[in-house]
């Protein structure tokens, strides 16, 4: 039978070789092999990696790139970081042990457990680091002018130019204020720059009742950050296809609205916030009559034929019910004034995912799973996490009292999209923080993230540009960006480029990416736990002071 296993022996010498201020890989890393070009892995969307270690820090390290397949007999790479796990295994699993192979630390290998089996033998290797071992098999940044052909490191801050200690200093004070004043129950922190992970920390608790404490896994409601990272994406690389066109109206994709007040708004505006659209709808409200009961074909307690969908336990939506939120979308009034002031809207990203299946023929969810999140290797992000991931992962956001009237955990803060089956542009999504941050990082490397283009160059920077800032408006294309003016006020640090870009999330989320200097910052917290009317994290400031910390960090 032809060989199907292919090893690969990785040295580190532990050494850290910096020169012209770029931290460069040690040069003991050795790969040897049949099929050497696997390292760094390529298309982790195709890969299902268990590992044999009983080294707890590297198992922590691959949790930063992917999941681990805990049934090894349906992984397609195994990863041991000991010739003792590797000669165990291969005696106990002659018949099965048909995956490739990667083999850190191989200073020696049993003969008698290799008879089927090609292997380098590499000796002198007792100085080797596991987790870092790891980045490199994954191809974690290493060095200031790392790029999109790498995916992130998780290095020391004063190697990309931040002092750690006076960063942490006022990072810790601030979110440990922050949840002492009940800004939120807790609070997660996390700084990149140039692609290295240099901070990422864990405050306080999922609730006030200081049980359980926040952990980096812990999966977040990201609110109004779902518009950069579920339909901004999906158009973009619709728009590098050629199907997507920013200056075509919205009845061209839609044609529900190719009549009434909105057919001749052009999506560049609509993305700007500067279309003349009215920041929200309150759908929930039209659900009930006088009475407090729901009205007919809106919704139910009980499950049924029509109403088959599930917004919270014991709630369900009619399966017809997106019908009523379009045509409410296209009644609600517009300003018709030639340049409309700039007006937060989230109507149109209600409409984006039915445009993102008209012109992908996909499925909107796997649309997004399969050319972002998979390969991105962000396996947490998606909508309705309440379907995969354990409840008591994911952190409550509010006690509902006025619409669903239970705590809200796993199923989407905001309402619109709650009725929209939890899936919608404008809400919805849920992840981790550091996989919002692997988004966010290939938006910084120009769309390229781990060696793989997701969108264009070009594009990127024409949707991170604020195109209509003659008029006053700051906004990109989907993106938030700095104030024009009166910086001191601003949602971001004064101290952000005018390039820079992000979002904020109704939650307490937020997230800012800085090509100028850098610097990635994500934000994660439940602030409208228990009640959305805790407004404290705008009146202390809390998320623009912590960025500030991280640029008086900066080394010069």
């Amino acid at each position: 039978m032809k060989k199907q296993i292919f090893t690969l022996l990785i040295i580190l010498i532990w050494s850290i070789n910096i020169e012209a201020q770029q931290i460069k890989y040690p040069e003991g890393f050795i790969v040897k092999g049949k099929d050497s070009a696997l390292i760094p892995l390529k298309r982790l969307d195709t890969l299902k990696i268990g590992l044999i270690s009983d080294d707890t820090i590297a198992k922590e390290m691959l949790l930063n790139y992917t999941v681990i397949e805990d049934d090894l007999a349906k992984a397609n790479l195994l990863i041991f970081t000991s010739v003792k796990d590797f000669n165990d295994h291969n005696t106990k699993n002659k018949n099965l042990f048909r995956q490739k192979t990667i083999l850190i630390k191989a200073d020696s290998i049993d003969p008698d457990s290799t008879t089927d089996i090609e292997i380098n033998k590499i000796d002198n290797t007792n100085t080797i680091n596991n987790a870092d071992a790891i980045q490199f098999i994954f191809g974690g940044a290493a060095g200031v002018y790392s790029n999109g052909n790498y995916r992130f490191g998780f290095g020391n801050a004063k190697d990309v130019g931040l002092d750690y200690n006076k960063m942490k200093f006022k990072i810790d004070s601030i979110a440990n204020t922050a949840i002492r004043d009940s800004v939120a129950p807790g609070i997660q922190v996390l700084v990149a720059r140039y692609g290295v992970v240099v901070f990422h920390e864990t405050y306080g608790y999922h609730t006030y009742d200081s049980i359980t404490k926040v952990k980096k896994n812990n999966i977040y409601d990201w609110a109004s950050v779902t518009k950069i990272t579920s339909a901004l994406p999906a158009l973009m690389k619709l728009h590098d296809e050629d199907k997507f066109d920013l200056d075509a109206t919205l009845g061209t994709y839609i044609p529900y609205f190719n009549h009434g007040n909105k057919k001749d708004l052009i999506f560049r505006r609509i993305l700007s916030h500067n279309a003349g659209l009215k920041p929200w709808i309150p759908f929930w409200k039209t659900t009930l009559r006088k009475n407090g009961t729901f009205k007919w074909r809106t919704l139910s307690y009980e499950k049924s034929e029509h109403y088959s969908v599930q917004i919270v336990p014991g709630l369900y939506i009619y399966d017809e019910y997106k019908k009523k939120i379009y045509r409410q979308i296209r009644k609600s009034k517009v300003d018709k004034t030639e340049h409309p002031k700039y007006k937060y809207s989230g109507l149109a990203f209600y409409l984006f995912p039915a445009i993102v299946e008209k012109l992908s023929s996909e499925d909107f969810q796997k649309y997004l799973s399969d050319n972002f999140y998979k390969p991105l290797g962000a396996v947490t992000v998606g909508y309705n996490p309440i379907n995969r991931f354990d409840k008591n992962r994911i952190i409550p956001t509010e006690i509902d009292t006025v619409f669903r009237h239970t705590q809200l955990q796993g199923t989407v803060h905001d309402e619109g999209a709650a009725m929209m089956c939890g899936v919608s542009g404008n809400a919805g999504l849920f992840g981790t923080t550091l996989d919002l941050a692997k988004i966010m990082q290939m938006y910084l490397w120009k769309g390229k993230y781990g060696g793989e283009r997701y969108i264009s160059e070009n594009t990127i920077n024409k949707f991170t540009f604020a195109h209509y800032a003659n008029e006053g408006n700051r906004r990109g294309l989907g993106f938030d960006k700095p104030k024009l003016e009166e910086r001191e006020d601003d949602s971001c640090s004064p101290d952000a480029s005018m390039s820079s870009f992000g979002h904020s999330g109704y939650t307490g989320t937020f997230t800012w990416a800085d090509p100028e200097s850098g610097i990635l910052f994500v934000f994660m917290s439940n602030r409208v736990y228990p009640t959305r009317n805790n407004r404290k994290i705008y009146e202390l400031n809390v998320r623009p002071s912590i960025h500030q910390a991280i640029y008086d960090a900066i080394i010069e």
